[in-house]
């Protein structure tokens, strides 16, 4: 697991839609059927919107809003077995995990 800047993670996940898993600080994990991209970014937020296989946005009204003053850091990281997959998570002060799973570019750690 490699530490990343927003930046680097706002990239990736522009470019790639993901599996979203989230952690909660009680370690109860929930996956979500759709399929996420990163769709707008503000110095508040990064907010997540459903895609379609074609990767066309699905709703203007659904979205996952992960607020960055709650965001402790961000990494990277591909599991052992996968070759091609990777993950960026966004661990949280509260002990919140959220994951996104895909594609994704593996990032130019310097």
């Amino acid at each position: 697991m490699s530490e990343i800047d927003l930046d680097t993670a706002a990239r990736a996940l522009a470019a790639s839609a993901c599996n979203f898993l989230r952690r909660t600080a009680d370690l109860t994990l929930s996956m979500s059927n759709a399929r996420w991209r990163l769709a707008a970014r503000t110095p508040e937020a990064l907010t997540f919107r459903p895609v379609a296989p074609s990767g066309a946005f699905l709703s203007e009204e659904e979205a996952l809003d992960l607020p960055l003053a709650e965001v402790a850091r961000v990494t990277w990281d591909r599991l052992p077995r996968q070759h091609a997959r990777s993950q960026i998570r966004f661990h949280f002060h509260s002990g919140e995990l959220w994951i996104f799973s895909g594609y994704l570019e593996e990032p130019s750690l310097s």
